[in-house]
């Protein structure tokens, strides 16, 4: 299945192998745009390079691996998607919140006698 940028399939439609060939080749094709080697970033990522191959090759990587390569690719956006983007429940607390705020803060005027 071949998607490009602007497909509007729905994430939920791909299989996790087609998402994980995704993540790759957006990770290598960052990685040689920086013109970094696979052993370079390896090396500067703490990782083993048979374990930057397997995420590659096998697409297998832990999460902490993961993210070292994303910081070291300066991809923390991607990170900063899931992290810092609100899901519904707390879009809803937040607006509980600022409402009792709100309340809290009305005072009306009282006539002077």
């Amino acid at each position: 299945m071949s998607h490009s940028f602007t497909d509007p399939t729905p994430i939920l439609l791909y299989t996790p192998s087609e998402l994980m060939e995704k993540i790759v080749k957006r990770v290598e094709k960052e990685r040689l745009r920086q013109n970094i080697t696979q052993e370079e970033l390896s090396k500067r990522t703490g990782i083993p390079l048979a374990t930057y191959r397997n995420f590659v090759y096998k697409k297998q990587i832990s999460l902490e691996n993961f993210i070292k390569i994303l910081r070291r690719l300066r991809m923390e956006d991607a990170i900063r998607l899931i992290v810092d983007t609100p899901i519904e429940e707390e879009i809803v607390e937040a607006f509980d919140a600022l409402e009792q705020q709100r309340k809290k803060a009305r005072k009306r005027a009282r006539k002077k006698k």
